[in-house]
């Protein structure tokens, strides 16, 4: 009996193993291509790195004139984009800005000077020449010191024309005369005294200023 029962059950057991075997083979199979998997993964993500790595040492070592001379080239047609500027702000050259007030600011203070106690013995014989009073042309020089601001301004306040009163144009004759002895004897004190930025400039257009005091009807420009 004990032979029978052992007979019987045999077979059972060695269709068991045999199943374990292919299930343990299969298991084997799919751990072995999930690790060929991983490392195929692994490599390629240590030839990526090695790739930026290389990449930014190319970047490290070339110069940055060298870049934005190869970006300059590579887009020569793109334009330059420019800053912008803040609403109501207007930026103006140097060559414009330092020379644009100079016929203002010499007008301003040369009527300053025909003010002054200073121009007073200046002023005696051309009064007297022209048969003015000196409380006259006082009032002229101080109106044209809140008249002038510019070239034109600065002309009128010298050029006789036909339509002016005695007064108005002996007054004008005076302010022509007194112009010439404050740009000749008080223009330098004044330049390296007042807030002036570009005081070269100022000293460098002294003796245009004269010339345009001396002709007034030829003051149209002061550059040149």
């Amino acid at each position: 009996m004990l032979i029978k029962n052992y007979n019987r059950f045999t077979p059972l057991k060695r269709q068991y193993s045999v199943h374990s075997i292919i299930n343990f083979k299969i298991q084997v199979s799919k751990s072995y291509k999930t690790m060929r998997f991983l490392k195929n993964k692994i490599l390629l993500a240590q030839e990526f790195k090695k790739h930026n790595e290389r990449k930014q040492e190319l970047s490290r070592s070339t110069p940055k004139s060298v870049s934005k001379s190869t970006s300059s080239i590579s887009s020569p047609s793109s334009p330059k984009k420019r800053r912008a500027l803040p609403a109501g702000v207007i930026i103006t050259p140097e060559k414009i800005r330092c020379t644009k007030n100079i016929a203002k600011n010499y007008g301003s203070a040369i009527a300053t000077f025909a003010c002054s106690e200073i121009s007073k013995p200046y002023l005696k014989p051309f009064l007297q020449q022209e048969n003015l009073s000196m409380e006259a042309f006082i009032f002229y020089a101080k109106q044209m010191k809140k008249l002038i601001t510019g070239i034109d301004s600065f002309r009128n306040s010298l050029l006789v024309k036909p339509n002016d009163t005695p007064i108005n144009a002996s007054c004008k004759r005076v302010f022509q005369k007194i112009s010439e002895v404050f740009i000749k004897y008080f223009s330098v004190n004044w330049i390296f005294t007042a807030r002036i930025a570009h005081k070269l400039v100022y000293l460098k257009y002294r003796g245009k200023m004269l010339r345009r005091v001396q002709c007034p009807e030829l003051f149209t420009y002061v550059k040149g």
